[in-house]
């Protein structure tokens, strides 16, 4: 049987291996980023001359007219985006009222409150003047009677004045008691009006920091209003023109064993291609007539559209893999507190294997890592993401990687409780 060292080194080395994994497809991704940067701004320029090609068409600077098709589309397009627009305000402001609605509700609540709490104070005030000055006559009347029997008891005279002696220290005590009744109110009075004024600016401060909270929510909200407001014909004019040349898409024709081959990763590319099949690197020089940009862009929502699903896919595997590190990294942390349990108090070794499933299950971390090794990495990032994919839906799923740490967790339990 292993020890609990022999555990966390089993756990350590599983997360190491990963950990070379994510190394590997961060610099993969790294480079797939660098490309789709490439396309991105190359697709930012041919954009921006069609617009100014457009422009020409409708302002009349150019020598010949726009095509029917571009046209039709414009106007189209030109609707749609005009109706989201103004629907995307009216939410806005819509939701610029109902915070509003709800701060102007906190503001009443606020004056509301605040004026019961002065009628509370105000009733609460002349309640306690009351019994202050019912006390006050309390306590002269037991300085009057206190007076009384030091007169009554001088002298031969408090034999004879006993008996009326007695009737006013019987008086006397209930007026005690009343004073300290009185007095006792007074104090619970007050601290009444302690509590009623406590929980008033608890409150207070609870609705001034929704308010503030509100009115900030309410800045933002009219700041989106105004710069759309602001920017609407310039919104419109490049939505619109997205719209309508983004929707074009022309896939490149397939490459021929003889064809020329990409200066950067060497993918063979049929002449009439813009744009390597691959890594999308420029093979021609720039077309910048309307026809030729128009061709170009299209390529371009090709390769940008097939690099948006393989860098995502990409950065879905190192999300995995980086799970899996912060899962084996906490479980041996758990182990290790066991191993630090077991050297400070008297207690036997406990010896303990890693579960025979969970040791299998994890022998598929080798094998990821090998296919993530063996592939090629010259291939499209949507290539390489598809190859690996089978292999991630089939072992890497939730119910899987679920199964293999409560594994192991049951078996440190259990034999903990068996063995101590």
């Amino acid at each position: 049987m292993a020890r609990l060292r022999d555990f966390i080194n089993y756990l350590n080395g599983r997360r190491q291996l990963l950990e070379g994994v994510e190394k590997e497809l961060c610099r993969v991704q790294s480079k797939y980023e660098t490309f789709f940067a490439e396309i991105v701004r190359v697709r930012e320029s041919e954009l921006s001359q069609l617009t100014e090609h457009i422009l020409a068409f409708r302002q009349g600077r150019s020598e010949q007219p726009a095509p029917a098709w571009l046209e039709a589309a414009l106007n189209k397009a030109e609707g749609e985006v005009a109706a989201q627009l103004d629907k995307q305000l009216g939410a806005l402001r819509d939701k610029a009222n109902e915070k509003q609605t709800q701060a102007d509700a906190l503001r009443e609540a606020s004056l509301s409150d605040e004026s019961r709490t002065r009628k509370k104070n105000r009733s609460l005030d002349a309640s306690e003047e009351a019994l202050k000055q019912r006390n006050s006559e309390l306590l002269q009347k037991i300085a009057d009677y206190n007076a009384r029997i030091r007169q009554l008891s001088r002298g031969f005279g408090f034999f004879y004045n006993l008996p009326k002696m007695r009737t006013l220290r019987t008086e006397r005590s209930e007026i005690d008691r009343e004073q300290s009744d009185v007095a006792a109110q007074i104090e619970k009075l007050r601290e009444r009006w302690k509590r009623e004024a406590g929980d008033y600016h608890k409150r207070e401060t609870e609705r001034s920091d929704q308010w503030n909270a509100l009115q900030t929510e309410i800045a933002k909200l009219h700041a989106k209003i105004d710069l759309l407001e602001e920017k609407r014909a310039e919104i419109l004019l490049r939505s619109t023109i997205e719209r309508v040349l983004f929707s074009r898409v022309t896939p490149p024709k397939d490459p021929a064993a003889d064809d020329p081959k990409c200066t950067r990763c060497q993918t063979p590319n049929p002449p009439g291609n813009h744009f390597c099949l691959i890594c999308a690197q420029r093979l021609i020089a720039d077309k910048p007539d309307f026809a030729g940009s128009v061709e170009e862009i299209g390529e371009l929502n090709h390769h940008h559209a097939r690099f948006s699903e393989g860098v995502q896919a990409t950065q879905e595997l190192i999300g995995l893999v980086r799970g899996l590190c912060s899962g084996l990294n906490s479980f041996s942390q758990s182990v290790a507190d066991v191993l630090e349990s077991e050297q400070k108090y008297p207690l036997p070794k406990l010896q303990i294997d890693v579960p025979q499933p969970s040791r299998a299950y994890g022998e598929s971390f080798e094998r990821f890592a090998e296919l993530i090794k063996q592939s090629d990495y010259s291939a499209h990032p949507r290539v390489f993401a598809k190859r690996i994919a089978p292999f991630v839906d089939e072992v890497f799923t939730e119910k899987q990687i679920k199964r293999y740490f409560e594994t192991m967790g049951q078996e440190l339990s259990r034999q903990a409780k068996r063995q101590w």
